[in-house]
């Protein structure tokens, strides 16, 4: 389905925004929805938050602040120009989505909205300026990439795995730091091609700054109304850059032993197959409190991961166990919930 935001049309015929849709299309109705309060100045915007630690939320958004953050990422990647054509794949019930929506109006992109799916560009033939996408759908799109010349990953972190096979594409792919509470992206960092980074940097209009845990506060005079307080524990190189470490929720402590699943996590990527979901988290233990265990997507099978990946104080990250579960309980943006299926394992 194209939609071309340079034309007068859009604003003009009631047919496209009362289109009816089969259960199937449900996604276009979504995307229908959001164009109709978008232009009516009456009508709030309602996005879902991601559901990463719990049910997802409804939150009220600001237009005027989702206009500003639009603004910034756009200019940022030099697509304020005329004749952009981008690709969305993503699910219109969530931030990322209407964002991009937000950018394609204001800038008057022609876009093209297929359902999501991990494959979003399997059956596709034409060029685009950017899409956005999530990692699993960059991975299975990887042949495909060539199509693109700017990818936004973002929802969850970057494999090492998938990190390494972005290097041999000529698409520029950047890592996105930003959430429903902030109106999408407050920070980016280029992740492949000679000056990619380390670290995300922020937008010029956004402050942030870490509270006692580690764990990043953002706030921006001209796109929010308050703080947002995250539980995303972060390394802060300046005032305006940082390394994205892990999850608060996720700590696990074993004996004493504060851990971070996600630097797990990125040490073994490499030793499971790619095409498997895996995450550490933890069960009870009566000696330690809590054990460190590993759990993968699918049937089992046998996997070797190095005795020096956990030398010297790594020790103590080592899974104890490995567990294989046939399906993720997942949200709605396909995010695995952690808790839920430690809770589905721990009954068995």
């Amino acid at each position: 389905m194209w939609i071309d935001f340079s034309s007068k049309k859009i604003l003009t015929s009631s047919c496209f925004f009362q289109e009816k849709n089969k259960k199937k299309d449900l996604w276009k109705k979504t995307i229908f929805l959001f164009l109709k309060n978008w232009y009516d100045n009456n009508k709030p915007i309602l996005s879902f938050t991601s559901g990463t630690t719990g049910i997802p939320k409804v939150i009220f958004l600001r237009k005027k602040h989702m206009y500003e953050r639009a603004v910034k990422t756009v200019e940022f990647l030099g697509l304020n120009k005329k004749g952009i054509r981008g690709l969305l794949c993503l699910s219109p019930d969530f931030i990322a989505a209407k964002m991009f929506l937000v950018r394609a109006i204001i800038f008057k992109w022609k876009i093209y909205c297929v359902p999501p799916s991990s494959n979003p560009l399997k059956n596709i033939k034409e060029h685009f300026d950017i899409t956005s996408m999530v990692p699993i759908q960059v991975y299975f799109s990887l042949k495909y990439l060539k199509y693109i010349k700017i990818v936004l990953i973002g929802g969850y972190s970057i494999s090492n795995f998938l990190e390494e096979k972005l290097q041999n594409i000529s698409t520029i792919c950047y890592s996105t730091y930003g959430m429903t509470e902030t109106s999408g992206h407050i920070a980016i960092k280029k992740i492949n091609g000679s000056n990619k980074s380390t670290f995300y940097k922020s937008f010029q209009d956004i402050s942030l700054s870490v509270d006692n845990r580690n764990c990043l506060r953002i706030f921006s005079s001209c796109c929010m109304d308050s703080f947002v307080q995250t539980n995303d524990i972060v390394y802060m190189i300046s005032k305006n850059t940082f390394s994205w470490i892990g999850r608060y929720d996720n700590i696990i402590n074993s004996g004493g032993i504060k851990i971070i699943p996600e630097l797990i996590e990125k040490e073994i990527s490499s030793f499971i197959p790619c095409d498997k979901r895996f995450f550490i988290s933890s069960i009870p233990d009566q000696l330690l409190g809590e054990k460190v265990i590993l759990i993968i997507e699918g049937n089992p099978f046998s996997l070797h991961i190095p005795d020096n990946i956990f030398n010297d104080k790594k020790k103590f990250y080592k899974p104890k166990n490995i567990f294989f579960i046939s399906h993720f309980t997942e949200n709605l943006l396909d995010k695995f919930k952690r808790k839920e299926i430690i809770k589905k394992l721990i009954k068995i």
